[in-house]
């Protein structure tokens, strides 16, 4: 009787090995070989999956956009929920490299975003995930308005690409800067939750 093999988990299983990499060397470290060499396989069992070090990237970014979404699912809104300024100040800290495996997932966000620059296709997943994003942001508001947790009148909109502009500088200064995560990057949070929510947000130890 043939073998059955579970492709999407066989993909998944390349995938944490690239992770793994990343974490560990960095991207540039990433290639079909080294992955394979991680993963225990083949360089052809590896390309029957992902041809190029491109495939993997794109299958990795989606990975690493799951693993967030999971992250973030007990972040609610809501009477029975948290307050907004402290589910947005707690959504932010989840999704910021304050630890090494977040550190490796931001490193395939950066290594998107430089491809973005001068690639269409990657350029196009890269907006389709704001896209969403900046749809979640816009619910979020308009439900934390009608509470009175947001100050009224604001462009929502811009308030969301504001929130994810803030995301990503934040993302960029802890991936370049030595040492990682500082204090001043944890106040920048708690300044940028009041700016948008004109609320106190008290600190508390990031997730």
């Amino acid at each position: 009787m043939p073998k059955v093999v579970d492709h999407d988990e066989r993909r998944r299983h390349v995938t944490a090995a690239l992770l793994r990499i990343t974490e560990r060397e960095g991207l540039e470290a990433v290639s079909v070989r080294t992955v394979a060499a991680e993963a225990g396989c083949s360089v052809g069992a590896v390309q029957r999956y992902f041809s190029t070090k491109d495939e993997m990237l794109h299958f990795a970014l989606r990975t690493v956009v799951e693993a967030e979404r999971e992250r973030i699912r007990h972040i609610r809104l809501g009477p029975a929920g948290m307050p907004f300024p402290d589910a947005l100040r707690a959504t932010l800290l989840e999704l910021l490299p304050l630890d090494a495996r977040r550190e490796g997932e931001a490193r395939i966000w950066a290594a998107f975003y430089a491809r973005a620059a001068v690639h269409p296709e990657f350029a196009a997943v890269i907006d389709e995930l704001n896209r969403e994003a900046r749809g979640n942001l816009r619910a979020a508001f308009a439900y934390a308005e009608s509470v009175g947790e947001l100050r009224p009148g604001q462009d929502h909109d811009a308030l969301a690409q504001l929130v994810l502009t803030i995301m990503d500088g934040l993302m960029w200064s802890i991936l370049m800067r030595p040492g990682g995560v500082h204090r001043d990057h944890l106040a920048a949070v708690d300044t940028a939750v009041r700016l948008v929510t004109g609320s106190a947000s008290s600190p508390a130890p990031p997730s």
